[in-house]
């Protein structure tokens, strides 16, 4: 009985933690929201339809700030830029680690995704009947002109 109430003391015991981590301001959620604001997708890989996921690693220090970020899995050469730029943006929340300087390693992935609208192909084009003359005395009056537009 003297052993099952130790170990339920060492339970109870808070675990500490020496060294902490910078944490993104708001947590995961918010970060997601950041790059969904920020992400501008490149006009070439939307030409050619290109869609998929870039992982960055990148390590944050003790102050918040983002240094040496690398494509870890690559998408497209412009895509990469983007993600990268995307990283670079990010800021921290600084850490106090009883004056140990401490580099966090993270990786992220950045989803590139088209939405309908970019993939969404309209043709438009307009009829306008020509005016005819009936037996060179008066011409007609033209008629109304149509627009149509075709989106798949």
């Amino acid at each position: 009985m003297f052993r099952f109430k130790m170990e339920e003391n060492e339970k109870r015991k808070k675990k500490k933690n020496f060294l902490e981590k910078p944490l993104y301001p708001g947590g995961a959620k918010a970060l997601r929201e950041f790059l969904s604001a920020h992400l501008k997708y490149p006009q070439d890989a939307i030409d050619q339809r290109i869609e998929g996921v870039v992982t960055v690693a990148y390590q944050v220090n003790d102050d918040g700030i983002v240094e040496n970020a690398t494509v870890v899995k690559s998408l497209h050469p412009s895509c990469d830029k983007e993600a990268i730029r995307l990283v670079r943006l990010l800021r921290y929340d600084k850490v106090s680690n009883h004056g140990v300087r401490v580099k966090v390693n993270s990786k992220l992935n950045i989803h590139f995704h088209l939405s309908p609208i970019q993939t969404c192909q309209t043709i438009s084009y307009t009829i306008t009947p020509s005016i005819k003359k009936f037996n060179d005395r008066t011409p007609s009056k033209p008629s109304e002109s149509y627009n149509y537009n075709i989106s798949w």
